[in-house]
């Protein structure tokens, strides 16, 4: 059985219910909850999207900021994951250095999975596992936020979107984040190829995986993609499957 989904017509937004790992559980997808130039992208509902639903349980999300951009967004279920691919134009008249879309995956109404304290979320830097309360942070303006900076992708500070938050360490982490959840058998994660930045809100319990898409001209298409996880594994099983799949996109 595969999870559902429910795209959110007029807003930036899509549900996943019926997730087999986690029984009874819904979880909300701000996807995107920002997108466009990361210099000065279009925020969550400041567009107006389109949603239709697609075969085999797939979502399809169109949206336009006229003189700005457009973007389509397929959404594909699977048993135990969700998939997510962008295109992105630059419909304005000048480019893009870095074109990105903000991927909002909010955890808090579970209660076997929210980690409002860091906890259990998880990451990896320099090929070891660390939870997100053991590494530094730094506190901007708005002290529940944090952003991170990724592998093979600039730095925060090199990235208007992130450095405007004031709250970026200064280390480097591969591009994707995990809660486990309480009873250590099951987690959620988000992933992006490529991915150009994380963020974590404590408030929420929610993750994010920033795509990247590059340079991206007047009048050119890019594309991208996320991948949110729901799966019964350990952290070091499913990284081992994660990047298996993410290698062969």
């Amino acid at each position: 059985m595969n999870i559902k989904l429910q795209g959110k017509p007029g807003e930036m937004a899509c549900t996943v219910s019926e997730v087999p790992a986690f029984p009874g559980g819904i979880f909300n997808l701000g996807y995107p909850e920002a997108i466009g130039d990361a210099n000065d992208p279009v925020w969550f509902n400041s567009i107006k999207p389109t949603w239709e639903a697609g075969p085999d349980g797939s979502w399809i999300s169109r949206g336009t900021q006229a003189g700005q951009l457009t973007y389509e967004l397929t959404l594909t279920p699977g048993p135990d994951s969700v998939t997510s691919r962008f295109q992105l134009t630059n419909q304005g008249k000048t480019p893009w250095r870095q074109g990105m879309a903000f991927n909002c995956f909010r955890c808090n109404e579970d209660h076997s999975i929210r980690d409002n304290e860091c906890l259990r979320t998880w990451v990896r830097m320099g090929g070891a596992f660390k939870r997100l309360i053991e590494l530094p942070r730094v506190f901007g303006p708005r002290p529940a936020l944090q952003l991170y900076s990724v592998e093979n992708a600039p730095l925060g500070k090199d990235i208007p979107f992130v450095a405007n938050f004031q709250a970026t360490p200064d280390l480097v982490i591969e591009p994707w984040m995990a809660i486990v959840a309480r009873d250590g058998k099951r987690l959620v994660a988000t992933v992006s190829k490529p991915g150009l930045f994380l963020f974590q809100n404590r408030e929420f319990s929610c993750i994010h995986c920033g795509t990247g898409f590059g340079e991206v001209k007047p009048g050119q298409t890019a594309t991208a993609m996320n991948k949110v996880y729901f799966v019964e594994a350990s952290l070091a099983d499913w990284h081992r499957r994660m990047t298996t799949e993410l290698a062969a996109i």
